[in-house]
């Protein structure tokens, strides 16, 4: 059985760059993201805008890395880990709808503050599930090698998503 990925140090003393590692502290950047843009209502057009688009293009990169590297990884392991790969995966999808649905909005609109109010709860929700759900499974099911071999894949594709 593979070690736990998310508490083992690496030789250094810092945390290993694995995939959990990886994953936590980009689902903390996109809290920051989304409660930044929450807390601008205010703020003028083009900063509103501009936030959001980096906001947008953010969420989005880290779907689809984390496609790529984790969720394909783990639907090849275990009825547990197919599982939860699959539900953030179709969490993803309606993520991916919501913000179609205000790209046919402008940020100054009071129905695109519903409407980012609800992606928003359902971000939270989804990456407070991720970290309670998918990302235990880790240690159960990949090996601490593997485990960093997933989180240089994912920084590889997350920076080729956003341009980096």
């Amino acid at each position: 059985m593979a070690t736990n990925t998310m508490e083992r140090p690496s030789g250094s003393g810092k945390k290993s760059d694995t995939i959990v590692d990886v994953i936590a502290a980009e689902h903390n950047r996109l809290r920051a993201l989304f409660d930044r843009l929450h807390a601008e209502k205010d703020a003028d057009k083009k900063a509103r805008n501009d936030l959001w688009a980096k906001t947008k293009k953010e969420l989005l990169a880290h779907h689809e890395a984390e496609e790529e590297s984790l969720f394909n990884a783990l639907v090849q392991t275990s009825k547990d880990a197919r599982h939860e790969s699959l539900h953030a995966i179709s969490e993803h999808g309606e993520h991916k709808k919501v913000i179609e649905q205000m790209e046919d909005m402008s940020p100054d609109d009071e129905d695109w503050d519903d409407k980012f109010e609800e992606l928003r709860h359902d971000v939270f929700h989804h990456l407070e599930e991720e970290e309670e759900d998918v990302l235990p499974l880790v240690g159960d099911v990949l090996s601490d090698e593997k485990a960093r071999e997933l989180g240089a894949k994912y920084r590889k594709i997350h920076a080729d998503e956003m341009g980096d």
